[in-house]
Parts: C-alpha cells; structure tokens; sequence
C-alpha cells in the first residue's frame, strides 16, 4: 500500500510540471508589449523595444542554446535582428511578420 502512494505521489509531481510550456514569460511578455506598441505605432518606442528584445536573447542565449536546436536559435537571432531592421525602417507590416516570425521560434523551442 505504501509503495502504490509513494508511486502515486511522484507521478503526480512529475505530470503536474508538463503543464505548461518549459519557461520563456519574459521573452513572451515583450512580444506582447510590442504587438501592442504597433497597434498605434510609435517608432522610437518599437526601436527601443525591440533592441531590448535582442538583448533579453543575448543575455538567455545560452539557455536558449541548451533547450533549442542550432536551426532555432540561429533563427530567433537571424528574425530578431530583421525584426529591429523593419522598425528602423517604420514598416509596420514587415515589422509584424518578424515578431510573428520570432514568436514562433520561441513557442518551439519552449514547447515540450
């Protein structure tokens, strides 16, 4: 009886941690802000939010490189820096494909 609550109980722990995706909330949570900075378009702001975004990446780089493979890493900083090349250029639609871009990136290297 004792062994069937002991296997219980750690089974339940073990499941209860693939609940949600892996980690990331920072990285999504300037997504976020960003894709609502667009709605109304300030440049300066979205420059600035967006060089804060490659700097959240380099700063959790080696996490990212532990959990994601080389394509989609490479990828997230290849469609980062895109990302900060369509703001410099205040096109608000190639602006919204690479943060789209990156968000999906980021869902798969966090998705378990």
């Amino acid at each position: 009886m004792k062994k069937q609550i002991i296997l219980f109980t750690l089974l339940f722990i073990i499941l209860s941690g693939c609940e949600n995706q892996v980690g990331g909330d920072y990285f999504f949570d300037h997504i976020d802000q960003l894709e609502q900075s667009l709605e109304e378009p300030k440049w300066d702001e979205i420059m600035t939010q967006a060089e804060e975004l490659k700097n959240i990446f380099n700063n959790h780089k080696w996490k990212i490189q532990l959990i994601g493979d080389e394509d989609e890493y490479e990828g997230l900083h290849e469609s980062t820096n895109n990302l900060i090349a369509a703001a410099k250029e205040k096109d608000s639609t190639s602006t919204r494909l690479e943060l789209a871009t990156v968000r999906s990136f980021l869902e798969d290297i966090y998705s378990l």
